[in-house]
Formats: C-alpha cells, sequence, structure tokens
C-alpha cells in the first residue's frame, strides 16, 4: 500500500487512539474521524507525541452510519482502519455493527479506498459445540443465530460484522481489499484522562472484589493494545493481507495469569488453588496467518506491569 493519508475512523477510542498513534509513529500522514469536534481535548496533543518528523494528524468529524461524511473523510485517503465498535449486550448493537460495517465498505468504494481494516473480536470465532483443538480464524466461525438466542448480543455483533465486511470485500472484485483483526481482552496503556473496562476488571482483582476467594477454572486470552495496533498497521501496509487475522497473543489459564500478576504486584497475593481439580486447557490458536504480519507480541508479564502501571496511573488502586 502506497505511504499517504490514512483514515483512522474512531481515532478517540481505546484501540483507535493506538492506531492513530502508530501510523503517526511510522511516518503517515493520518485523518482521524471523531464524533464530535472539541469533546476530546488531550487527542491531539497525546498522539502527535510520538510521532514521526512530518507525519502530520488531521481531525474530522464524521459518523460512521453516515456514508456521506466518510466519503468526505476518506478523501484522498489511501487506506481506512475502522476502530468503531459497541459492546452493549443489546439487539442495537447487532443492527449498528452490521449496518457501519456496509457504510464503511460503501464509502471506501464511492472514496476509490482499496485497503481497509476493521477491528473485530475473537467472539466471531467459536464455532458450536465448543472450541476446535485449534482455532483457524478462517475456518472457525460462531452462529449468530445461537448467539442471539443466548442474548450474546455483542459477540452476534461481531459474527454479522466480520461476514458483512468479508462479503462485500469479495464482492467488490479487488477494488477494495478488508482484513480484520480480532482481539480478546485487550491490555495496556490508555493514551487518553480515563481507564477503560480492562484497566477496572484488573482493580477489582488486585482489591480482592473479584477473584478474591477462588480462581476461576477457565482461560483468558490476551494482547497488549499497542502490538495490537502494530497488526492493524501490518495488516493494511502488507499487499496480501485478507481475511481475518487474530489478534490475541495466546490464552492463558487464570491460575497463571494471576500468577503472574502477583510477580509484577508487591503485596498481591492469588487465593488458593484446588489440587484436586484439573485445569482447564486454555484455548488453542493457530497463529501462523496472524505471524505473517511480521509483528513481534509482548509477553504475559510485560502487558501485565504496563497494565497495573496504567491502573496506578488513573487512581483504581
Amino acid at each position: 500500500m502506497p505511504k499517504g493519508t490514512v483514515c483512522v475512523i474512531g481515532s478517540s477510542g481505546f484501540v483507535g487512539s493506538h492506531v492513530t498513534a502508530a501510523f503517526l509513529q511510522k511516518g503517515y500522514d493520518v485523518r482521524g474521524t471523531v464524533r464530535e469536534s472539541g469533546r476530546h481535548p488531550w487527542l491531539e496533543s497525546a498522539l502527535i507525541a510520538g510521532a514521526a518528523e512530518g507525519a502530520t494528524l488531521t481531525l474530522v468529524q464524521a459518523n460512521p452510519q453516515d456514508q456521506a461524511s466518510l466519503v468526505g473523510a476518506l478523501d484522498g485517503c489511501s487506506g481506512l482502519v475502522n476502530c468503531v465498535g459497541l459492546t452493549k449486550q443489546e439487539m442495537a448493537t447487532v443492527d449498528f455493527m452490521q449496518a457501519i460495517a456496509g457504510t464503511i465498505c460503501d464509502a471506501a468504494l464511492e472514496a476509490g479506498v482499496r485497503h481497509a481494516v476493521f477491528t473485530s473480536s475473537t467472539g466471531s470465532t467459536n464455532p458450536p459445540g465448543g472450541d476446535p483443538v485449534e482455532k483457524r480464524e478462517m475456518d472457525h466461525w460462531s452462529d449468530d443465530t445461537e448467539q442471539l438466542a443466548v442474548n450474546k448480543f455483542a459477540a452476534a455483533a461481531k459474527t454479522r460484522y466480520d461476514r458483512t465486511i468479508l462479503a462485500r470485500s469479495e464482492a467488490s472484485n479487488g477494488r477494495l481489499r478488508c482484513a480484520t483483526i480480532n482481539p480478546s481482552m485487550i491490555t495496556g496503556p490508555t493514551l487518553g484522562p480515563k481507564p477503560n473496562s480492562g484497566h477496572r476488571a484488573f482493580a477489582t482483582i488486585l482489591k480482592g472484589e473479584r477473584m478474591g476467594e477462588s480462581i476461576p477454572n477457565g482461560s483468558m486470552s490476551m494482547i497488549d493494545v499497542r502490538d495490537l495496533a502494530a497488526l492493524h498497521v501490518a495488516a493494511l501496509e502488507k499487499e496480501d493481507a485478507e481475511g481475518r487475522y487474530f489478534g490475541v497473543k495466546r490464552s492463558w489459564h487464570w491460575r497463571d495469569i494471576l500468577a503472574a500478576l502477583a510477580d509484577v504486584v508487591s503485596g498481591y497475593t492469588p487465593p488458593p488453588w484446588d489440587p484436586d481439580v484439573a485445569p482447564a486447557t486454555p484455548t488453542a490458536f493457530d497463529t501462523s496467518r496472524r505471524d505473517s504480519l511480521g509483528v513481534e507480541l509482548r509477553d504475559l508479564h510485560h502487558m501485565l506491569e504496563d497494565m497495573v502501571a496504567d491502573v496506578k496511573r488513573h487512581g483504581l488502586i
């Protein structure tokens, strides 16, 4: 992809702000969209702080549900990354995510943008009947009908979102190359002044308000937000990158996550593990597609160190 101007849709969010910063650090000019001008006074200074010499940031107001405003934001751009998303457990989330997938693709085609990357979720990669021995993002799909039946609206939304994006890309006959990056829990520092849900979740663990008495017999897949941003950049730059890519380092049992947390936080002690209980096997991923993007990902301890430092910065512990 030519190194011109990249449009980041949703540049004020947790992921979007890091994606914007990552492009600026590589010397791209970035046009970042926001819903309302002036709503995020911290945004411009935080994002431009580490930019390469000569890289510029322009913030524009655009609505991901309005094709005309998106076409204006995309005019003259060589590529786009969409980081807008909802996680509310309601049917409106499904409708919103499916709608913006189509609207953004249509706007890209109208504006002549040929390269697009979308932030999605591993919630779209859970096949009915449980996890396979090893999950492969191009082979394994969630059943959105089953997800809706048990009120997993956010996951169903990402399933329909992915399918819409890939179908639009295929139907474009080479005019629009699309890739989705599919993460689970996203850790790491925020660029904005407020903590996010991940910060609050780990704060409750460290304060003993959650997982204080026992360790769940399950696993969690994680990635640092800066590594996730780097995957977005790599997927946009790589001419043959299309389809879905896992945005996870790997999955760890909660017993291992809490043990690592104890290593990096003085004074924290996880609850004991019942030796008579066999720990559940963490989800296994085939990461060959992710690795083809050439991004080196942080390990669990480094992820947690930086997460805890930011939790403290936000005054949550």
